[in-house]
């Protein structure tokens, strides 16, 4: 197999409307998965939870894994675990606990399944930084969704709204930040099966 970057624009993305806002799906391996029937290894989408309150959906054997890209998030895990959410922060958490937040928020979701394995990070770079993303483990997809700004990424300008997807990941990718303003996205390094 040979490594493989696409980069996924705005146009390419499905939104769906649900009880406490919308939700794009970015992502979804394999690609004739479904997120309706559960059908997935990988999903990687982003929602605007428009009301103060939300219940997530009961997804048994799904680890999750959720970032906040704007406002302020307190979230309740079953009875006892509470966790507090700023921009660019990551919890991971069982699909199958009952889950409610709080607060007005766009977010930044993985969810994994049947085997999949995977872990979600932040990137921000300044005005002329740059990062490397090793490979680690067996992961071998690397998805990178900017949110603000625009950044290269192994030497492919991707813009705010656009998910580099890199499969069959290989190789360490770079990230540059040639613009004025901040770049600032979500990683996603998945291990499919």
């Amino acid at each position: 197999m040979s490594e493989k970057m696409s980069v996924k624009k705005a146009e390419e993305f499905s939104t769906s409307n649900w009880s406490g806002g919308t939700t794009t799906q970015l992502y979804i391996y394999p690609e004739d998965g479904n997120y309706a029937e559960r059908n997935f290894q990988a999903r990687i989408s982003s929602a605007t939870v428009d009301a103060v309150k939300s219940e997530f959906t009961s997804l048994p054997n799904v680890k999750r894994y959720l970032m906040i890209f704007e406002g302020h998030l307190d979230l309740i895990h079953g009875v006892n675990t509470r966790v507090e959410l700023e921009p660019y922060q990551v919890d991971e958490f069982d699909g199958g606990i009952p889950t409610v937040s709080y607060g007005k928020v766009v977010d930044f979701n993985l969810m994994l399944k049947d085997g999949a394995d995977g872990v979600m990070e932040t990137a921000q770079l300044k005005t002329a930084q740059q990062a490397v993303i090793e490979r680690e483990k067996d992961y071998n997809l690397l998805c990178i969704y900017v949110k603000e700004g625009s950044m290269k990424i192994a030497n492919q300008e991707v813009s705010a709204g656009e998910l580099a997807v890199i499969e069959d990941w290989e190789h360490p990718v770079e990230l540059k930040n040639e613009a004025e303003a901040t770049a600032k996205a979500g990683i996603c390094k998945v291990k499919t099966v």
